[in-house]
């Protein structure tokens, strides 16, 4: 058995086909090229850009290209998001189960304790009341619960859909979201590229200093990610039923398994996307216990399993976890683990990981 990685929740490795239409695009004419310039490979280079543009609006559901802003990332695209809601709706609320990026920047304008959506025990917000704005998460990206993003009741809306795509079906247009963002490399894209979908294109607004390219954020826009990021996602959205499949059977065999050895399952009563299992680690420790047992799954003595503690801008993060304080269970994040794949194992790798974890109880119990 080789090397299984089971954290791509938190980087999906770049997609082969990606990756040769980032060295094509670089080494073509366009590549010698900035898109802002008139010469022959700028003009070149803004072609290819604007093209990438469009497929990944079709991509998503948009209805015009011009609805698609680049970013350097995910984070920079919620945090421009951010910046719109708020100016758009002066009183905002935030479900409690968003990214820092999304958080820290609402934190900076509200008082937190009056502005949460209501969620239940499983991470899935059941909040009817009406507000002007709302942040909320579509996929959850610790437990992987689907939040009812297009039954909020709000006149103005922004959804962080970085862990959505590749995962499930997604159409910004059907699901009436004003923002949404997204991060390349949470489905086979490069790194360093993310984007902002805005509804009303209108509704943009200047974030960041300095030159840009269309309504992009201020810089030389990394036009082979672009074209990268196109190819990846069209991936992507072309294998999402065989590899939902692969998803589902690992998952029933993993969670089966895992119940029989104690573990608790969270979430597993709600509407999830099949790729992400998020569980309590039993052990008699007072703490660390999931940290303990990732450690010893990715020994590389062995063939390692590699998982995640959550979300990895926050797993190493050493005060309580902000999603289980959420879920009324505090703790510090590192009693837990989260298993995430994209859809390259299936049964037999399963067991494997079964068998594994049973062998590894001996260093957290």
């Amino acid at each position: 058995m080789k090397d299984l990685y089971l954290d791509t929740n938190a980087h999906v490795p770049l997609h082969p086909k990606a990756l040769k239409a980032y060295v094509d695009f670089n080494n073509s004419k366009a590549g010698h090229g900035n898109p802002s310039s008139p010469s022959v490979p700028g003009r070149e280079a803004a072609t290819a850009l604007e093209e990438a543009r469009g497929r990944i609006a079709e991509s998503i559901g948009a209805k015009s290209p011009n609805q698609i802003v680049f970013t350097s990332s995910a984070t920079q695209a919620c945090q421009w998001a951010m910046e719109i809601l708020i100016k758009k709706a002066p009183t905002i609320a935030i479900s409690p189960l968003e990214h820092n990026a999304v958080s820290d920047a609402f934190l900076k304008v509200t008082d937190p304790h009056d502005t949460k959506l209501k969620i239940n025990s499983d991470g899935l917000v059941i909040d009817d009341r009406n507000f002007e704005g709302v942040a909320c998460i579509y996929v959850q990206s610790e437990i992987g619960t689907i939040q009812p993003i297009d039954k909020l009741n709000c006149e103005y809306i922004f959804s962080d859909m970085t862990q959505s795509l590749g995962k499930m079906h997604v159409d910004v247009a059907e699901l009436d979201v004003d923002l949404a963002a997204f991060g390349a490399h949470k489905f086979g894209g490069p790194t360093g590229v993310g984007f902002l979908y805005l509804k009303n294109t209108s509704d943009w607004a200047e974030f960041g200093t300095g030159s840009r390219y269309f309504m992009d954020y201020p810089g030389t826009p990394n036009v082979g990610g672009v074209v990268s990021t196109a190819v990846a996602l069209e991936e992507a959205i072309y294998t999402l039923q065989e590899r939902t499949e692969r998803m589902l059977e690992f998952r029933t065999i993993l969670e089966s398994g895992l119940k029989e050895l104690d573990f608790e399952v969270i979430g597993e009563g709600e509407r999830r996307v099949p790729n992400t299992t998020f569980v309590k680690v039993p052990c008699d420790k007072k703490a660390n216990c999931g940290l303990a047992l990732m450690m010893e799954l990715g020994d590389f003595s062995v063939y390692g399993v590699h998982v995640g503690l959550g979300s990895a801008c926050g797993s190493m993060y050493t005060g309580g976890s902000p999603l289980m304080e959420a879920l009324g269970t505090p703790s510090d994040g590192q009693d837990y683990i989260r298993l995430s794949q994209w859809g390259d194992y299936g049964a037999d790798e399963a067991n494997y990981v079964l068998t594994r974890i049973q062998n590894a109880r001996r260093t957290y119990i």
